[in-house]
């Protein structure tokens, strides 16, 4: 876990989780790069196999992570830009090595402008952004997956949805030669005090929904502690079969901000009992 005091006054936490599962390696990624000026957040989810992609995810992150670094903006344009050129590097490392070829990746990215407290997002595939704010959670990427197309059309119901073989068929990520779809924000939005962010892989949220995001963000002292309770739900809910599963939660405000809402409630202890 980790913290840093913004230019505009405001304590960001945040800490980072990324575990193998029960598959032979791990796909995913995760990464961070902050400074006074600003922060941006990463969690990318590989395909591939065979070393595929574990890189295809490492070269997502990476290819953000230092675009960023060299300039810490946040507008629409800039942030679609550094999207487009994980797509390239992710293309171009399929040339190096016959077992690239395949690889691939989704990803889920969040930016913060320290100074005018400003957040900003974009994603593709199935790795999701939640924020959580007054104890109310928001899912604010779409999944880029055949089955919420269907969700969408209303071809299937949300109880057909939970058994479907389209569950985990994407029709987007990085590195497939098919269309980029350019997610952010117009305009990036303004953060408050108190605000919780969620990013994480297909193994992490399929496994803890989000009223159990809320309930162990109230028990929760720190950002760590959140992921680690979220984890152990993951473990308890999910087969011998467990995807590798990553989680980076990030903290707007010390533990007093993000938990004050939350004081007095009762329901939670119970959510969790029944989970």
């Amino acid at each position: 876990m980790s913290a840093y005091l913004a230019s505009s006054g405001m304590t960001i936490e945040y800490a980072t989780l990324s575990r193998q599962g029960a598959r032979d390696y791990n796909e995913d990624a995760c990464g961070y790069w902050t400074s006074d000026e600003g922060a941006c957040f990463i969690v990318a989810d590989g395909a591939g196999g065979h070393g595929g992609g574990d890189v295809a995810s490492e070269t997502a992150v990476k290819t953000f992570l230092m675009g960023f670094s060299e300039q810490p903006a946040i507008d629409k344009h800039f942030v679609d830009q550094l999207l487009q050129q994980a797509d390239s590097a992710i293309r171009y490392g399929q040339t190096l090595a016959n077992q690239l070829k395949k690889m691939s990746t989704t990803v889920a990215c969040l930016f913060l402008n320290d100074d005018a407290g400003l957040a900003q997002w974009t994603h593709l595939g199935d790795t999701r952004i939640y924020l959580i704010r007054r104890r109310q959670c928001r899912q604010l990427t779409k999944d880029h997956s055949l089955l919420q197309r269907f969700l969408d059309n209303k071809t299937l119901s949300a109880e057909m949805a939970q058994s479907s073989i389209a569950r985990n068929i994407l029709y987007a990520a990085l590195g497939t030669g098919e269309e980029i779809y350019f997610e952010s924000l117009e305009s990036p939005f303004q953060l408050q005090e108190g605000d919780a962010f969620l990013l994480c892989s297909d193994g992490f949220w399929e496994g803890v929904d989000q009223d159990l995001m809320v309930a162990t963000l109230g028990l929760a002292g720190s950002a760590e502690e959140w992921l680690i309770r979220m984890e152990q739900i993951v473990l308890e809910r999910n087969s011998a079969a467990q995807d590798n599963y990553s989680a980076l939660a990030v903290w707007i405000g010390g533990p007093n901000d993000i938990t004050l809402s939350f004081s007095g409630a009762s329901p939670m202890s119970a959510l969790l009992e029944n989970s």
